[in-house]
């Protein structure tokens, strides 16, 4: 109020005025915290068009009160970014606290060959590139690959906090956006990004379960409850779209996304170079989970066909991906040891796989995503 008064009527009666409302000591104390970093933006922004005045207003106070001491404070202003990270980091903690399971782990990683086991962190790799390679790929600005493969790095540690898969998407989009590209159309390209990854598993599970005759037992028909649970959940979401208001709230929260969506997507139709780059990026990024999900399985002496390994992984993580819990956390980890032991695996060695493969492709990757957002935070890239 002291400032927003100088600005008005002058620093000398901006403090007569002070001095009316209050004591010595609270017009002493607001001496030292007269600094642009303390005002709101409004009032800091035409501060900054009078560079003196706060200077001015700190000599007036010294006239009047010879013995104060207006030595300014340090003060610093927390961004919404590091509120964020922040609470990021809160939330990791607590879900490592509470969910990781060390005596499970470590009983893991003894029992395996060393060798795997650090092939399946190193084949975990590809999935940063093959991320990377979509979002360039797809992007309507050309970002730099290094910029774009860290921001891959640092969704890992973002991932444990958000649901499977929003985390690094809401990284990607920040990505955009800090490289001048409009909200929507980033937007659009995100969501191009996770549309044409769940197109490419779909078209991997086709593939693979036609080059094993049946499919497997996963991808069988689901069970008559599962079957009811699901139509029951469609009918609901079509009788909410009933409603009038719902359906304006709907077309008003995603009406431009899906605008920018079909001419980004035709776009790289017109571009087959760039739709080979994105598409190959997330043959890569879910080949490198198979990958390393089959090095887990070698780190215990167990062998299964490479299509068997791939076909149990991409059901198991969709399967586990759409429970919404951090990372997936719990729900992913279920799923994959019912698929292990659908498969022939015994259940203690199918734990200790799975254990393995999500220390290497998860938990591993915590501290590193989180010492590199924190680099490119930095760099002013997020």
């Amino acid at each position: 109020m002291l400032a927003l008064l100088a600005l008005a009527v002058g620093p000398r009666r901006a403090v007569e005025s002070a001095a009316r409302a209050l004591s010595a000591d609270d017009l002493e104390s607001v001496g030292p915290i007269l600094q642009s970093i303390a005002l709101p933006a409004s009032t800091r922004e035409e501060v900054r068009g009078d560079k003196e005045i706060l200077k001015q207003l700190r000599a007036e106070i010294v006239d009047r009160m010879p013995e104060a001491d207006l030595e300014p404070e340090n003060i610093t202003r927390f961004s919404v970014r590091t509120i964020i990270t922040l609470t990021l980091t809160i939330v990791a903690v607590a879900v490592i606290i509470t969910t990781i399971n060390a005596d499970e782990i470590t009983s893991a990683i003894a029992d395996a060959n060393p060798w795997w086991a650090v092939g399946t962190f190193a084949l975990g790799i590809l999935t940063w590139i093959g991320a990377a390679l979509t979002l360039i790929a797809f992007s309507p600005v050309k970002i730099p690959w290094l910029r774009t493969f860290l921001t891959q790095i640092a969704g890992s540690f973002v991932a444990l906090a958000a649901p499977a898969g929003i985390g690094p998407a809401a990284l990607n989009l920040r990505l955009l956006t800090k490289r001048g590209v409009t909200t929507s159309l980033a937007l659009a390209t995100v969501a191009l990004v996770q549309l044409t990854q769940f197109a490419v598993t779909v078209a991997i599970l086709l593939v693979l379960s036609l080059a094993s005759g049946d499919g497997g037992a996963l991808v069988s028909l689901p069970s008559t409850t599962i079957m009811v649970a699901i139509g029951g959940l469609a009918l609901a979401a079509a009788a909410t779209l009933l409603v009038p208001s719902v359906r304006r709230w709907i077309v008003k929260r995603v009406g431009p996304t899906l605008s920018q969506v079909w001419p980004r997507l035709s776009q790289m139709l017109s571009q087959p170079s760039r739709l080979a780059l994105g598409v190959g990026g997330n043959v890569l990024l879910s080949m490198g989970y198979v990958l390393a999900f089959d090095a887990a399985l070698a780190a215990f002496g167990q062998s299964l066909n490479l299509v068997d390994v791939a076909v149990i992984y991409l059901v198991g993580n969709a399967a586990g991906s759409a429970v919404p819990t951090p990372g997936g956390i719990g729900a992913i980890e279920a799923a994959l040891i019912l698929g292990l032991t659908t498969a022939g695996v015994s259940a203690p060695i199918a734990t200790s796989v799975v254990v393995l493969f999500r220390v290497a492709t998860y938990w591993a990757r915590i501290p590193i995503g989180w010492g590199v957002m924190r680099y490119l935070q930095r760099q002013g890239d997020l």
